[in-house]
């Protein structure tokens, strides 16, 4: 669980739903996407996740910025995205790209030690982070213990 490797993320769909907010609001989020995606007949691929555009280091927890989202069929028709359109769900494209990443085991008050060794392996190894971190939940904490779970973190990357 502790390699970094990289990898090529092809183009892919997601439904994604842009929030400010506490990240405890997570579960109500990921709920009302799946709800969403089921009463529009939206196919799901893969599992739920989150980017972050603010950092829990450095803003209140109130104030989080994040988009909650989950991939989507090829087939979903896209509807654009209006970045702080809070609460309203957008089908975007997100193109190829690569990407660090490593499989966080473990609850996720340990997180911030997958992320500092993300970011040093990256500094080591000339990679230039190039956006902001997803996190994708590969279980839940409904389904498995806190030491059980399973999180895969993922910095956009080029190489120096």
């Amino acid at each position: 669980m502790d390699f970094i490797k990289e990898k090529n993320v092809e183009d892919q769909k997601m439904a994604i739903m842009n929030y400010k907010g506490n990240v405890k609001d997570m579960d109500i989020l990921i709920a009302h996407l799946m709800t969403w995606c089921e009463f529009e007949n939206v196919k799901v691929k893969g599992y739920p996740f989150s980017i972050y555009y603010t950092s829990p280091k450095n803003t209140n927890p109130n104030e989080m910025i994040y988009d909650i989202g989950i991939e989507v069929n090829e087939d979903t028709e896209l509807t654009g995205h209006e970045h702080g359109s809070t609460g309203r769900i957008q089908v975007v494209e997100l193109l190829s790209h690569k990407v660090l990443y490593k499989i966080h085991k473990g609850s996720y008050e340990t997180l911030d030690k997958s992320y500092k060794e993300l970011a040093s392996h990256a500094i080591e190894n000339n990679y230039d982070i190039i956006g902001s971190p997803k996190e994708i939940y590969l279980n839940s904490p409904h389904e498995v213990k806190k030491e059980e779970l399973l999180i895969e973190i993922q910095f956009p990357v080029i190489k120096m």
